[in-house]
């Protein structure tokens, strides 16, 4: 009796230890099939790579997962969360009406309308670019909202242009008074034209809000350990190193 009793003392706080254990075990490590919208810098189907999909795979290893990408068109992303053929889905917002375990915001898409710094016209609204020579993305008069739908259809000196290398060729040559689409965008493709033009100094006009974006998961527990390893790397310095490496010279 007196050995049962020792024994059923020792295993309380033994059996107290394996429960705070088993509550402090991270989710088991998976691979996870990420979808990604094609957008460079944030998606690059032909290096496996980008901003964000870096990020995504940075945050999610520093719990022991992997990333697979699908790279789609940005339409597609939600729909193939939504068909399952995806884990996890970049980028989306909670308003996207996606059913999805939504984590932080892991990037902000910025739009501005950057001009050249020397010489280049005061912009300080969406109103000021009704005078200018204005060259802005794809379909931009229908996601910049009412005033810069209203803008470009009074403005006969605007234009869409779907590439974007040819939109900053543009600028710097003097051909366009403005660049209007986020300021990642533009610095990653004056990386790619150094070689081939002269690279002026610009004015980044921050006249549209910012839009924060996340990821969206089927399982709340990898969105839980996403969210963790976003905090870290921001924290450790390595988010800001990641962006560096696709805008800085």
């Amino acid at each position: 009796m007196l050995h049962l009793r020792l024994f059923k003392k020792n295993l309380v706080p033994f059996i107290g230890a394996l429960v705070l254990i088993s509550f402090s075990l991270p989710s088991q490590a998976a691979e996870i099939h990420l979808g990604q919208g094609i957008l460079p810098p944030y998606g690059i189907k032909e290096t496996d790579s980008g901003i964000e999909v870096d990020i995504v795979r940075a945050a999610l290893a520093k719990k022991g997962h992997t990333v697979r990408v699908r790279f789609v068109p940005f339409g597609r992303v939600g729909q193939d969360l939504t068909d399952g053929k995806i884990d996890a889905a970049s980028t989306l917002t909670a308003s996207s009406g996606v059913k999805a375990e939504y984590s932080d915001s892991h990037i902000a898409y910025q739009n501005v309308a950057t001009t050249l710094k020397d010489g280049g016209p005061a912009v300080g609204s969406v109103g000021d670019l009704g005078s200018l020579r204005v060259v802005a993305f794809r379909n931009a008069s229908i996601y910049l909202g009412d005033e810069f739908a209203a803008m470009s259809k009074g403005n006969k000196s605007y234009r869409e242009v779907g590439d974007q290398a040819a939109q900053n060729k543009l600028l710097m040559t003097g051909r366009t008074d403005a660049v209007v689409g986020d300021f990642r965008i533009f610095l990653y493709y004056n990386k790619q034209i150094a070689s081939q033009i002269e690279i002026k100094e610009v004015m980044f006009n921050k006249i549209f809000p910012p839009t924060e974006y996340s990821v969206g998961f089927k399982d709340a527990s990898i969105r839980d350990d996403f969210n963790a390893g976003l905090k870290e790397i921001r924290s450790s310095g390595e988010y800001d190193k990641i962006i560096a490496k696709y805008v800085e010279n």
